[in-house]
């Protein structure tokens, strides 16, 4: 393991948003932060400095940041699962933080099989309102990037069926709360000190949230959105992101029988902030390299796929000056993979977290 007190360099070829690479590269970190990066030949290697050298093929990436799982709150093994307060239609103040499993399995599988590094934990859909997500590393010393991270909404028939409402019920208990609770996070939310992250699915399930993010000013994800290409040019002008996904569960719900694998490609050729989901344990915690070969084969181009999960995914969820991106200033995230991502064999090499290599 890296001392963090110690420069650490390494060498390899560098991946940069925008397809943009840099073959024969170099990282110079020094206490989890990137301190410089560039061609090899244009950066001094320090004195006193750690040199690891990837020469043999390996492609340096920034660690994918996943906006949208459950990690760690359904378990793998047990099946046990902590995402809603039980049988409660409103519950804003409960904090998914205290329900995470940091030693669940599938927290290592997505970092050493997945290459993800950050991950956003949120509530589940089985409350209109659900509490707040928390933001994390999915490996390492240092876990928790963010204690209280979204406020978490959901319309469809993960709320009406339990709760017995309708959709017009539901859209008036929304919008009661948000004219006159006294919760602290429904406030911060007001205050767009909290993201809006709103599961849907249906046409009108997402325009109830976008006349609410219009309403109350809110800083609006819209999360899986299924039917979201119909209302491309709404979203875009009201400015609002969008996590798709997850693609690899079919239609289980009548509200998902529009589902859309040209979505990703929709939202960005309308230059709308998009990025794509595992929706763990929806999909396997690793499911987002394979998500980007499918994001391609639906028109997105390999360049822009890549940055939906690391630039994009770091903007949704308020950290692109920390992670996302090999570039100076920020946290030295790295995963080596044997093979470009884009290749089915590519396999994760190794893992650094903040400079430090970490092991399974």
């Amino acid at each position: 393991m890296s001392n963090r007190m110690d420069k650490l360099v390494i060498d390899g070829e560098i991946w940069l948003p925008a397809g943009k690479k840099i073959l024969d590269g170099r990282l110079v970190l020094y206490e989890g932060i990137i301190e410089a990066v560039g061609e090899k030949s244009d950066i001094i290697l320090p004195d006193d400095c750690k040199h690891q050298v990837y020469d043999q093929g390996e492609k340096l990436l920034p660690g994918f940041v996943e906006p949208h799982c459950h990690l760690g709150i359904y378990e793998e093994i047990t099946g046990e699962e902590r995402l809603n307060l039980k049988d409660i239609l409103v519950a804003p103040d409960f904090k998914i933080i205290d329900q995470i499993n940091f030693e669940d399995i599938g927290f290592k599988e997505a970092a050493f099989s997945g290459g993800v590094t950050t991950a956003c934990i949120l509530p589940g859909s089985a409350a209109l309102i659900g509490g707040v997500g928390a933001i994390v590393k999915t490996t390492g010393p240092d876990r928790v990037v963010e204690f209280e991270h979204a406020l978490k909404l959901s319309l469809g028939e993960n709320v009406e069926k339990p709760f017995d409402h309708s959709a017009s019920q539901l859209k008036e208990r929304l919008w009661q709360e948000f004219a006159s609770s006294t919760s602290k996070n429904i406030g911060k939310a007001l205050k767009r000190e909290l993201t809006v992250r709103a599961h849907c699915h249906r046409k009108e399930d997402i325009e109830i949230f976008l006349e609410l993010a219009k309403c109350f000013d809110l800083d609006l994800s819209l999360e899986h959105a299924t039917e979201g290409g119909t209302l491309s040019g709404m979203i875009s002008d009201i400015g609002v992101s969008l996590v798709a996904g997850p693609f690899f569960v079919g239609r289980p719900k009548k509200e998902m029988a529009g589902l859309n694998r040209f979505l990703l490609a929709e939202m960005v050729a309308e230059d709308i902030l998009v990025s794509f989901m595992s929706d763990y344990p929806s999909n396997p915690p690793d499911m987002l390299r394979y998500a980007l070969l499918d994001a391609i084969k639906y028109g997105v181009d390999e360049g822009k796929a890549l940055d939906l999960i690391t630039v994009n995914s770091a903007r949704i969820l308020g950290l692109e000056n920390r992670v996302g991106s090999l570039e100076t200033g920020k946290e030295a995230d790295i995963v080596v993979h044997s093979h470009s991502p884009f290749e089915p064999k590519d396999r994760i090499l190794e893992v650094y977290i903040k400079g430090e290599l970490c092991r399974w």
